[in-house]
């Protein structure tokens, strides 16, 4: 499986903040052995961070596309268009995408479709919520979730996994690592048995992720990387983690 790391700014930033982010991480990143080490900014600033990193080897992508690839569709951005602006992957399926914005799993399924067929990598979000990790019923919704998003996109040359619980998502907390382990190797199993035509590169763990607790992460076998949020947005902590991770690997 392929290394990466990903930062998802959300609804955060500006050019002044592109700029000092930009200096913070540079000052102390001590290497990139990532297939994709990437920054998913606000889609009006694609363009501008593209600008300022084009020296360095790290990867420019969106938060999210549309299901549609033309028409009435306001507001909305394709994947052909990020794909012109030089993206090279798409956050799919958000968990804040598929609760403020009502997300099913079909319109992801097309979204993944359109992403694919502008070679641009999609990167699948899917997670249970707190009930749902209560009840034991993580390994079932989550298996739902991917059958649904998959079955009519069963020939993606590229796809990425992220695996966030949504209870976890900016909350501080996180699954105990052997168990974000064990959900990562179920999640291998179920793609690459029910849809063995797709190319599955990487799954990444996201929710909470953080300097203090990227080893005890990054640590086992079948985390890939991260997708992160809230400890992204810190120049400085990101390029930290992401030398945690780097580290890590080298060293295994």
């Amino acid at each position: 499986m392929s290394l990466c790391l990903v930062a998802n700014w959300k609804l955060n930033g500006s050019k002044e903040f592109n700029h000092q982010w930009a200096l913070e991480f540079l000052r102390n990143f001590n290497g990139n052995n990532f297939s994709i080490l990437g920054i998913a900014p606000a889609s009006l600033y694609i363009d501008h961070l593209k600008t300022i990193l084009t020296d360095y080897n790290i990867e420019i992508g969106s938060q999210n596309i549309d299901l549609e690839e033309t028409g009435a569709r306001t507001g909305e951005i394709s994947a052909s268009m990020i794909k012109d602006l030089g993206c090279a992957f798409s956050i799919i399926g958000h968990s804040e995408r598929r609760m403020f914005f009502h997300e099913t799993n079909q319109m992801i399924c097309q979204k993944l479709i359109h992403a694919d067929n502008n070679s641009v990598i999609p990167i699948l979000c899917i997670g249970e919520s707190a009930e749902e990790n209560q009840s034991n019923n993580t390994f079932n919704v989550l298996e739902q979730q991917i059958i649904e998003a998959l079955e009519n996109a069963n020939e993606l040359s590229a796809l990425i996994i992220a695996y966030e619980p949504v209870w976890a998502i900016g909350s501080g907390k996180t699954p105990k690592p052997e168990e974000i382990n064990s959900v990562h190797e179920m999640i291998k199993d179920v793609v690459q048995s029910r849809f063995p035509k797709i190319g599955l590169e990487s799954v990444l763990y996201g929710g909470s992720v953080n300097f203090k607790n990227a080893s005890s992460l990054f640590e086992q076998k079948n985390v890939d990387g991260a997708l992160i949020g809230g400890a992204s947005l810190d120049g400085r902590e990101f390029a930290l983690i992401a030398n945690v991770f780097n580290e890590l690997r080298v060293s295994q």
